[in-house]
C-alpha cells in the first residue's frame, strides 16, 4: 500500500511539474469533409468545413494595419486534414525566405496538436505542429511556400522528416488570387502526422488548434521596402493581445466530428473496376 501511495504521489508531482493537462471541453468541432486542392475555393466551403474568423489583431512591429482580413476553414476525412484560408489583403508579398517562419512576408500559420496533452504546454512537443504558408513563392508566382517551424522558430521538439522546407514534400498546397486578396489551401495526411486513420482513432478525437496570420506591406512613408504591419489570430480567452507565446493558452480545444466518411458511389467503383479489367 505504501508503495502504491508513493507511486501515486510521484505521478501527481510529475504532472504538476510538466504543467500539462488534458484539455477542457471542446469549443469547436472540426467537420467531416473533403476539399479539392487546386487553389480555387470550393463554392460551398462554408458547408464543408468548420469556419474560423481571425478577429484578434496584434501589433507585431510597426503600425497596426487594418487593411487585411482572414477567414480559415478546416475539415477532415479518413485520409487527411484540410486547411484553407482566404485573405483580404491589398498588397501580396511573399519574398522573405530568410526568416524561418516567413515573418516578413504575408503568411498564415496553422498550429495543430494531434493529442490531448497540450493544455498548459510551454514548448511544442512531438505531437504538436506549426505549419506556415506564404500565398506565393519568392518570385511572386502562385506557388505557395510551406514550412514546419515548431523547432526552427519555437524551439520545440520538431519532426525530423518535416522540419523547415522538408515538409513541402509531404503536403499538397495550392494558392490563387481572389477579389482583393489571396486564397491558399492544403491537405495534410494523417500518416504524416503519425495518426492512425481509422474511425476509432479519429471520431471524437480531441485536438488543439490555433491560427495566426501576418500582413506585410510596402513602407508608404520611406523607401520601397517591406514593412511588417501586424498579425491577426483566433481570439483567445486567456491570452492578452501581444503576449501569445508567453501564455499557456497556445491552442484552442476542438474535437473531430463523429459521423460517417464519404464513400465512392457504386457507379464510380463499377467504372473503375471495368477499366482495370480491360487493361
Amino acid at each position: 500500500m505504501k508503495n502504491f501511495i508513493c507511486l501515486l504521489m510521484i505521478a501527481c508531482l510529475s504532472i504538476c511539474a510538466s504543467n500539462v493537462f488534458a484539455a477542457d471541453k471542446p469549443e469547436f468541432t472540426i467537420k467531416i469533409g473533403t476539399l479539392k486542392i487546386d487553389g480555387v475555393k470550393d463554392a460551398n466551403i462554408e458547408n464543408i468545413c468548420t469556419v474560423f474568423k481571425l478577429t484578434e489583431r496584434i501589433n507585431a512591429g510597426g503600425i497596426l494595419d487594418a487593411d487585411s482580413n482572414y477567414i480559415v476553414y478546416v475539415c477532415y476525412d479518413k485520409d487527411k486534414i484540410y486547411f484553407a484560408c482566404d485573405a483580404v489583403d491589398d498588397v501580396v508579398i511573399s519574398s522573405d525566405v530568410a526568416e524561418a517562419d516567413y515573418r516578413d512576408s504575408d503568411y498564415i500559420r496553422f498550429y495543430l496538436a494531434t493529442k490531448d496533452d497540450f493544455e498548459g504546454v510551454i514548448k511544442l512537443t512531438k505531437t504538436q505542429y506549426a505549419f506556415v504558408w506564404t500565398p506565393q513563392d519568392k518570385d511572386g508566382k502562385w506557388n505557395p511556400q510551406v514550412r514546419e517551424v515548431s523547432k526552427t522558430s519555437y524551439g520545440g521538439a520538431g519532426h525530423p522528416k518535416l522540419d523547415g522546407d522538408a515538409v513541402a514534400e509531404f503536403i499538397n498546397s495550392k494558392s490563387g488570387a481572389i477579389a482583393k486578396g489571396w486564397y491558399i489551401e492544403a491537405a495534410i495526411g494523417w500518416d504524416v502526422l503519425e495518426v492512425k486513420n481509422d474511425e476509432k482513432e479519429l471520431f471524437g478525437r480531441i485536438v488543439g488548434i490555433m491560427f495566426i496570420s501576418g500582413d506585410t506591406d510596402k513602407d508608404k512613408e520611406g523607401p520601397a521596402v517591406q514593412e511588417r504591419e501586424g498579425e491577426a489570430r483566433l481570439p483567445s480567452d486567456k491570452t492578452a493581445a501581444g503576449g501569445y507565446w508567453d501564455s499557456p493558452d497556445h491552442f484552442r480545444v476542438a474535437d473531430l466530428e463523429k459521423g460517417k466518411f464519404a464513400v465512392e458511389s457504386t457507379d464510380k467503383l463499377a467504372a473503375l473496376w471495368g477499366t482495370i479489367k480491360t487493361e
